[in-house]
């Protein structure tokens, strides 16, 4: 893995022009217009620095091999692929009809018919950082500029070969210059056992269906088999969960801002315990205030057991995948519900993620005043990169470094990770050689500033040897 160049080194590579995100690919990189020494000293130094990777939603790469040919009967292997995660939604805010996106992103349609049915809504909406992630991908994976009814037979065949063991590997290290990435299994309920962690991939352990969408089927997967028919019960399933699969476990991670606050209050367990008393006979039977007291009396066991673990706690903040469904009036409070949780739990430490788009003035703050709430640009690159440069130039001139994660993915399919990451690049060269043109940041301290945002605050705060050193 490459090391960060020194100041000697960086200097000398002031007047080389770099790939944006080479890592292992000959094509054109986002901007192939000439950029003046400082810009191009800088973009070698991000190019060459790997990246850590908080957060992916990549399924067992097993699982991608054994479906390559559509055994699965849903995700196609084809470019479709490339449009079936953030981008969909673009192209149906754009025109494209639900049925039309099924049937681009599941087998059984040749690519230039599946082309006819997205030309339209792309070209509508190619644009977007969505669009421009697939662009990237396209460039860094198969050496094609953009996606085109007479080259999209062509990236379909490469990507389908491309399906074989140890691409994840090979995609992750030697194309998007990642060396760990953190994932955040949706198709377990707890924490992925079906392989171990390694070098290359470690897992978060998921709360969501221990505590805020609790679900009876996981509090009894925690609890070992045993009865959960009693709050007393449950916690001793939390707990259970904790203390076997915590140390296996790089993070817990929680996406109920989808759905619920983050207001977290402390409900006391003989007010809970009737709740559950119930709930664990028949789920639909407790109402809707009475479904969050719940969550909140479990969430917050969690958060106790993940403290006493050190294990930071990543939440969802922020902007809403998919469409037609994001209550602003939710979002909006998710800075306010975070740093009451910061109060209450001082020695917790708390990831928020996705910058808290379109909040992310606000999470700037939070980062400056809170020691334990750190900031994850996971997601946001693509979101609005523009938006991206400028928050990653501010919270630098206000927040201690120390508090960023610049970089992950938050893909289903590997494929997409490397776009993301050359335009997380671009973005974080950007940044700081604005930072340095305006005079707010010396030449000589960005190497080491780009080491710390770009992998050496994951190094700090996630816990790796540790994950390593329990696996079975």
């Amino acid at each position: 893995m490459a090391d960060t160049m020194d100041r000697r080194t960086f200097m000398g590579a002031a007047g080389t022009a770099l790939a944006l995100g080479a890592g292992g690919s000959t094509a054109e990189p986002l901007s192939a217009v000439a950029a003046p020494p400082l810009a191009s000293g800088i973009r070698g130094l991000v190019d060459r620095t790997p990246l850590i990777d908080t957060h992916e939603h990549l399924m067992p790469e097993a699982d991608r091999i054994a479906h390559a040919d559509g055994g699965d009967g849903r995700t196609s292997s084809d470019f479709g692929l490339l449009m079936s995660h953030y981008t969909d939604s673009d192209l149906q805010v754009s025109g494209l009809s639900a049925d039309d996106y099924r049937k681009l992103t599941t087998h059984g349609m040749d690519p230039r018919e599946k082309w006819k049915l997205v030309a339209g809504a792309y070209e509508r909406c190619r644009n977007t950082g969505y669009q421009l992630c697939v662009r990237e991908a396209v460039r860094a994976l198969y050496g094609e500029d953009d996606i085109r009814e007479g080259n999209c037979e062509k990236i379909s065949r490469r990507l389908r070969e491309g399906i074989r063991p140890g691409f994840y590997r090979h995609i992750l290290r030697d194309v998007a210059n990642i060396e760990h990435a953190q994932v955040n299994c949706l198709q377990n309920p707890i924490l992925r056992q079906s392989e171990p962690a390694t070098d290359l991939l470690s897992f978060d352990l998921t709360t969501v269906n221990l505590a805020t969408n609790v679900q009876m089927s996981a509090l009894r997967l925690a609890a070992g088999g045993a009865e959960v028919a009693t709050l007393q019960q449950a916690h001793a399933a939390v707990d259970r969960a904790f203390s076997t699969l915590g140390p296996r476990a790089i993070a817990v991670k929680d996406q109920c801002a989808y759905w619920r606050g983050l207001d977290f209050v402390d409900v006391p367990d003989a007010e809970a315990a009737p709740i559950f008393a119930r709930f664990a006979k028949d789920e639909t039977s407790v109402r809707r205030a009475e479904r969050k007291a719940l969550q909140d009396n479990l969430f917050r066991r969690c958060i106790h057991r993940a403290t006493e673990q050190k294990l930071p706690i990543k939440l969802h903040t922020g902007y809403y995948a998919g469409m037609g469904g994001m209550d602003l009036s939710v979002v909006r409070n998710n800075m306010a519900d975070a740093a009451r949780l910061a109060r209450e739990f001082p020695d917790a430490t708390f990831v928020l993620m996705h910058m808290a788009y379109p909040y992310q003035h606000e999470l700037t703050a939070l980062c400056k005043h809170y020691r334990n709430i750190y900031a994850d640009m996971c997601w946001a690159w693509i979101i609005d990169p523009t938006s991206a440069t400028r928050f990653m130039k501010e919270f630098l001139m206000a927040a201690p470094a120390c508090k960023l994660f610049t970089f992950g993915g938050d893909f289903m399919p590997v494929e997409l990770v490397p776009g993301h990451a050359r335009v997380a690049r671009r973005g974080i060269t950007l940044a700081l050689t604005q930072l340095v043109q305006e005079g707010w940041v010396s030449e000589s301290d960005v190497s080491a500033l780009a080491e710390r945002v770009m992998r050496g605050n994951a190094r700090e705060v996630f816990d790796l040897k540790r994950v390593l050193a329990n696996q079975p």
